[in-house]
């Protein structure tokens, strides 16, 4: 069997070999250098350009899932960059800052150039339970004080606690699954 397999490759060999000198009736030989590099140097053409057009496809279409990620994550529609790129800050009459993409119409602005490549968005962490709380403070009677020292008030900080555990372990697999890809 395997004198049968070398002498299989050395018939092969010597064939494709043979092409090189054999002509056809036009006179030129079945394989010649020149043109193995010119059909060479053309498929080395077409996957470059291939290649640059898959790239430049793959490269909209993650820009595309991570504006529907960002957007998904926030429920105001996020833009991918701000189209001038120029952030104007001011302060207010009681001292506070304030940012927006257009300048302050009643004074001064000071205009502040952001770099694409600085800016990092975060998914912004679930408040649920904060809402719900604030619903139930309003409801319940004001003449009502809590106390640290309150049995109920224990336990429904313990529960909370807990269920801030939770959600942290999911949000942690969920970001190390995502990692992983």
């Amino acid at each position: 069997m395997k004198y049968f397999t070398y002498l299989a490759i050395s018939v092969m060999v010597i064939a494709v070999i043979s092409l090189f000198y054999l002509k056809k009736p036009d006179g030129k030989t079945w394989l010649s250098t020149a043109s193995i590099s010119n059909d060479s140097h053309q498929i080395k053409e077409k996957i470059t350009a291939l290649s640059s057009s898959i790239f430049d496809q793959a490269m909209q279409g993650v820009k595309q899932a991570g504006d529907k990620i960002a957007s998904s994550i926030s429920d105001e529609p996020i833009p991918s960059m701000v189209p001038s790129g120029k952030i104007y800050k001011w302060q207010g009459k009681n001292g506070e800052w304030n940012y927006s993409d257009t300048p302050n119409p009643n004074g001064n602005s000071i205009e502040l150039k952001l770099d694409p490549k600085d800016i990092t968005v975060i998914a912004a962490a679930d408040t649920s339970i904060l809402n719900s709380k604030s619903k139930k403070s309003n409801d319940e009677d004001a003449s009502e004080t809590v106390s640290i020292f309150n049995p109920d008030t224990v336990k429904k900080l313990f529960k909370d606690a807990e269920n801030v555990k939770e959600k942290l372990e999911k949000r942690n697999k969920e970001i190390n699954n995502l990692s992983a890809l």
